[in-house]
């Protein structure tokens, strides 16, 4: 019976092992799609980040953002928040910043998503095997950062010239 359970699991490592042997490898267009995909997200997550902060300290009750923080740190005790002195109308425009704030990374998300899936875009196959490549293969490391510092240098360069264009067509005005 040992060597029945012996024999068995020596086919079965060997059928894995040339299995994972035989996986193609991934190609510069996968990794630029998923590198894509990548940039889009931190892109998306800046300016998420810059949207909260926009909405904490233009908001008239939050004091520049301090108050904000105040009740942030005070949420859920009652009697700091009674120290601190936060009016209902405070508490409420917390609630609707963290509300728009969370209806904002939703928005992300579902986007996110959808550009993984979608097969046009990158595909959830794709984006699977180069995430956990990305975690073991260093060679595949070293493309991957040529390819989204590349993509990054492109989208700053486009960026500068609409910016210039812009300020020639002000200017002009």
């Amino acid at each position: 019976m040992k060597r029945v359970y012996f024999l068995l699991s020596g086919i079965l490592m060997f059928s894995f092992l040339s299995q994972a042997q035989e996986e193609d490898p991934i190609s510069d267009e996968e990794l630029k799609k998923y590198a894509l995909v990548m940039d889009f997200a931190d892109v998306e997550k800046k300016k998420l980040q810059d949207s909260y902060n926009e909405l904490i300290q233009s908001h008239e009750l939050m004091d520049g953002g301090k108050r904000f923080v105040e009740i942030k740190e005070a949420k859920g005790d009652e009697a700091k928040m009674e120290e601190l002195a936060i009016t209902e109308e405070e508490l409420a425009a917390y609630e609707e910043i963290e509300a728009k704030n969370e209806e904002n990374i939703a928005t992300f998300k579902e986007a996110y998503t959808a550009k993984i899936k979608d097969k046009e875009v990158l595909g959830a196959g794709i984006y699977n095997s180069v995430r956990k490549a990305l975690k073991s293969d260093e060679e595949l490391k070293t493309r991957y950062e040529a390819i989204i510092t590349e993509i990054q240098e492109e989208r700053t360069a486009l960026a500068e010239e609409i910016e210039s264009e812009t300020q020639e067509v002000e200017g002009g005005n």
